[in-house]
């Protein structure tokens, strides 16, 4: 409010000053005019008193007494020069200083020729704070004789004028000061009553209040728009005060809500942990129990006395394959869980390595006719992985497309094809996308969700453990990578496998070919 106050202050002193300045500069110029128009007026009345004062003969007298008479008449109307001229062939005759700068002369001649008064101004003095006339020159035609005109001109000082005018901005200035003091005073102190004190106990009462209550901001009659601000106000801060509580009451819903919700969210990971232990334990109970009950019967059968050395030693082979087989097991379980770091890594070339598998599973028998279509965009395929188990990945990949062709009803021929491009991500990281895409039965929505967990799998007993793709998720993810399958029924798979890339090189080739 102080900077206000300052600033109210300044504002009103340089407006008052302004005003009255230019007030008193616009009644100086014409109280200037008017002094040289009286200046006018009296320099042609003494001129012609002057011409009826003295007639021919003793202005043109050299006496003693002439000239007395003559310089008397000029020191008493403050006259610096009188010249005049009996007929334009006679020389013109003057009394006093006249300058010969001052074109007196030429007035005289123009009086005479034009038969009237003719007046001219000349110099220039500073008269306070602008330019003042400093000479006046007039000349008035005279019958010298019957028969010839003549003309008498004087050169008078204006410098009466200037003094007036001087004196009088003394006093104007002196004036302006006190004006400008006393009106400032008696403005900015009503100002302060009906604007600042108004600004000030609004500004308080603002920021003082913590309940609305029934008081206004303002109190009193005939305030006009303050009135109306605290009205406005008040009806704000109501609007406000209405609001806090209903977000409060809003705030405490959501938090009661939230706490629902975090419970209702925990008991659903609690289910879901559960749900996901039994399919782990379900599969591994399915899984290792049928090759231990095996393995339990050829022992069993060992255990007959009666057996031939070729039976044994047959029945011996068969529980090895099945220890094989739950060892096998459990190191896909091992490899579920374990870190990258724990594996060596490589520098791998993606489209080697997938024309190395594609080429493997192709002597593959199957039971239809399969196409591979590679179209290889990619410039830059290299990445640094665990070769041994990405080559896994892929080929978990493709042989779950295989087997997906086979179970598709109608399908006379399958088509495998694998796409690869760059991508480059938000952060400037270079990315390889591999897309595997298969026309084959696809996934039921209900399996959908569960295509990542152990264990499951869709295929009969003995034809799969459910462990590729978790297996496959899990390595990726770690790589820093990610895996993601879209598939709808009897409408094909698509996966699509983002790694990134071992070189910060931008790519700018693309490849393509199919097999």
């Amino acid at each position: 409010m102080h900077t206000l106050k300052v600033q109210l202050g300044l504002t009103l002193s340089i407006l008052l000053f302004i005003s009255m300045f230019l007030f008193g500069f616009v009644m100086l110029i014409l109280w200037q005019r008017n002094g040289i128009q009286q200046e006018k007026q009296i320099s042609e009345k003494l001129l012609y008193i002057a011409a009826a004062s003295f007639n021919s003969q003793e202005l043109d007298a050299s006496s003693h007494t002439a000239r007395t008479q003559l310089k008397n008449y000029l020191k008493e109307s403050d006259i610096l020069c009188l010249k005049w001229q009996h007929s334009p062939d006679r020389p013109p005759v003057s009394h006093g200083v006249c300058p010969q700068n001052l074109p007196l002369t030429a007035l005289l001649k123009s009086a005479m020729d034009n038969n009237r008064t003719s007046t001219a101004y000349s110099g220039a003095s500073w008269n306070g704070f602008f330019l003042s006339k400093q000479f006046l020159l007039m000349a008035i035609p005279i019958q010298a004789t019957d028969d010839k005109q003549g003309a008498m001109g004087v050169i008078r000082s204006l410098s009466a004028v200037s003094d007036s005018i001087r004196k009088a901005q003394k006093i104007f200035f002196a004036y302006l000061i006190i004006n400008v003091l006393i009106f400032t005073a008696i403005g900015f102190t009503r100002l302060v009553h009906l604007v600042i004190k108004p600004i000030e106990r609004l500004s308080r009462l603002a920021d003082s209040r913590n309940d609305l209550g029934n008081a206004t901001f303002i109190s009193g009659e005939g305030l006009g728009e303050f009135n109306q601000l605290s009205l406005s106000l008040n009806r704000l801060v109501t609007r406000i005060d209405g609001d806090k509580q209903e977000l409060r009451h809003t705030v405490e819903s959501l938090k009661k809500a939230n706490e629902e919700l975090q419970k209702n969210r925990d008991e659903m990971i609690r289910a879901e942990k559960l749900a996901s232990i039994g399919r782990l334990s379900a599969g591994l109970a399915h899984e290792i129990g049928n090759p231990l009950g095996i393995i339990q019967g050829y022992i069993d059968l060992l255990t007959d006395d009666s057996l031939s050395a070729e039976d044994r030693e047959a029945f011996s082979k068969r529980a090895i394959q099945e220890l094989n087989r739950i060892n096998a097991l459990i190191r896909r379980l091992l490899d579920l869980s374990r870190s990258p770091t724990a594996s060596s890594v490589d520098r791998v070339d993606l489209h080697s390595l997938l024309n190395k598998l594609i080429e493997n599973v192709r002597v593959r028998k199957t039971a239809l006719t399969i196409h591979y279509v590679t179209n290889f965009h990619a410039a830059l395929s290299e990445v640094i992985i665990d070769s041994d188990g990405l080559q896994q990945v892929f080929l978990n990949c493709i042989l779950n497309s295989i087997d997906a062709i086979e179970e598709a009803e109608g399908n006379e021929n399958g088509l495998i094809t694998l796409t690869t491009e760059n991508l480059i991500s938000e952060n400037n990281s270079n990315y390889i996308v591999i897309t595997i895409t298969d026309n084959g039965a696809g996934i039921l929505p209900e399996h959908r969700g569960a295509i990542f967990d152990p264990f499951f799998t869709t295929k009969e007993a003995g034809k799969g453990t459910g462990l590729g793709l978790a297996v496959a998720h899990n390595m990726i993810k770690k790589s820093g990578g990610t895996i993601t399958v879209n598939a709808h029924e009897n409408r094909g798979t698509v996966v699509i496998i983002t790694l990134p890339l071992s070189s910060e090189k931008r790519p700018n080739i693309a490849r393509k070919s199919t097999v």
